[in-house]
C-alpha cells in the first residue's frame, strides 16, 4: 500500500513539473535540467518517506523519472 501511495505522489509530482515547464517556456535548457533534478530529489524524498527501503526509494524514483523523460522526448 506505502509503495502504491508513493508511486501516485510521484505522478502528481511529475504532472506538477510538466505545469511548471508549461509556465516557464521561455527559460534556457540549463534551468530546465536543475529543475529536472530538484524535482527528481523532491520525488525521492517522498520515496524514502513512504518506503523504509532505501533502494526500492532510488530504484522507484530513478524508474519513475526515465519514464517521464523519455515520454517527454517521445511527445516533442
Amino acid at each position: 500500500m506505502n509503495v502504491f501511495l508513493c508511486v501516485i505522489i510521484q505522478i502528481l509530482v511529475w504532472c506538477g513539473y510538466s505545469l511548471v515547464l508549461y509556465l516557464s517556456h521561455h527559460d534556457h535548457s540549463f534551468y530546465e535540467t536543475v529543475l529536472l533534478v530538484m524535482f527528481s530529489y523532491f520525488n525521492f524524498l517522498i520515496a524514502m518517506r513512504f518506503i523504509t527501503n532505501k533502494t526500492a526509494g532510488v530504484n522507484l524514483t530513478i524508474f519513475f523519472t526515465v519514464i517521464y523523460v523519455a515520454g517527454r522526448i517521445m511527445f516533442l
